[in-house]
């Protein structure tokens, strides 16, 4: 099997907040969905305050803003985050996404771990290039109802369940929140962090990550 890598979303891939970054483009596309959100923001501002819940009030954000079907919303979201970058092209970090273009030249599997909610994370993915990788992102249900967050060691558990267990050729990661998936990489890179962060996770590995700054 192909050596795997893994890479964080949000302040690696991606410049920014996924959601924020989305609504931009998307009321721009499409200003009459700015009512139907103003209508849920008593939902959907306190869900996405706490973060046992954040994933649910995310998804339910995505699927008001963009209206229509269910089975368009990734198509629909990239479509968005599309409109966003021709005026923020910055929000797609070139230097990351360059390599993860290297990680697949040299025949390593890449998958995205992030605690961005999954269709939000794949429509991104989908804008910039990058739609054939694979995402294990958060998620959220109404209907069962439940909500399962992509975080610190659930990414782990996560990745092992869809096919990538460790250990990893490299993970990169803008936080020490991901130390249980450093712990499972042959290379643990620090993605635009500082010398605080650089620190706790080379005291709790016992070894100094690599670091990079990209933008």
């Amino acid at each position: 099997m192909a050596p795997t890598v893994v890479f964080d979303l949000d302040k690696v891939l991606l410049g920014g907040d996924a959601s924020t970054l989305f609504l931009h483009g998307r009321l721009r596309q499409s200003p009459g969905r700015l009512l139907p959100l103003l209508l849920a923001a008593p939902l959907l501002v306190p869900g996405a305050a706490a973060p046992q819940t954040r994933p649910l009030a995310a998804r339910l954000m995505t699927r008001i803003a963009v209206g229509g079907e269910r089975k368009s919303d990734i198509d629909a979201v990239a479509s968005a985050f599309g409109e966003a970058l021709t005026r923020k092209p910055e929000a797609a970090v070139a230097e990351a996404i360059a390599c993860v273009h290297r990680h697949q030249r040299d025949g390593d599997r890449v998958v995205v771990a992030t605690g961005c909610e999954e269709t939000l994370a794949r429509g991104f993915l989908s804008a910039i290039g990058l739609g054939d990788l694979d995402v294990v992102g958060s998620t959220g249900t109404l209907w069962p109802p439940r909500v399962r967050r992509a975080m610190g060691g659930a990414k782990v558990q996560m990745l092992t369940e869809r096919g990538y267990p460790p250990p990893w050729t490299a993970v990169y990661s803008d936080s020490p929140s991901d130390l249980p998936l450093f712990a499972g990489a042959e290379r643990p890179v620090l993605v635009n962090a500082d010398e605080k962060a650089a620190r706790t996770v080379a005291r709790t590995l016992g070894r100094p990550p690599e670091t990079v700054t990209w933008r």
